[in-house]
């Protein structure tokens, strides 16, 4: 007998093209990350340094910011916190390889973030950035599987 195989559902559409900016101070991170979203369906703009991401932030409209948790410049959740106060409008996710790390972010910050762990795994990096990217377009459908 043979096994059948499950296929994921497809990733949910955008109505809209979008700018994603992604926040590490590992260069390695940023390689990895532009190649895992090298083919996705929005723009991807990487740095190492939050405050430059900040003064950016000022002049280009950005749709969702990922961030780092250890960064030595500042902390991924007050970077995403500043982010907040700048671009209220701009989705926030808090990548980190240290889940345990989260429980210290004080919870009036760690509630305003989506949190995935590293190392990640790309159908959820994938599909969660397509969620967040989604919500700001205020677009709650399933994914539609063609």
């Amino acid at each position: 007998m043979m096994g059948t195989e499950r296929t994921p559902a497809r990733l949910r559409p955008l109505n809209e093209w979008h700018t994603v900016l992604v926040v590490d101070d590992d260069p390695k991170t940023l390689s990895a990350l532009r190649r895992e979203l090298d083919r996705e369906p929005y723009d991807v703009v990487t740095t190492e340094r939050p405050v430059l991401a900040l003064e950016w932030l000022g002049r280009k409209d950005v749709s969702l910011v990922i961030s780092d948790q250890r960064m030595p410049e500042m902390e991924g959740d007050l970077f995403l916190e500043g982010v907040w106060k700048k671009s209220p409008g701009t989705a926030r996710l808090l990548l980190t390889g240290y889940p345990e790390s989260v429980k210290a972010i004080p919870l009036s910050r760690r509630c305003l973030l989506k949190v995935l762990t590293k190392p990640w795994d790309s159908w959820q990096l994938k599909t969660t950035i397509r969620e967040l990217l989604s919500e700001r377009e205020g677009t709650t459908g399933e994914a539609r599987v063609e």
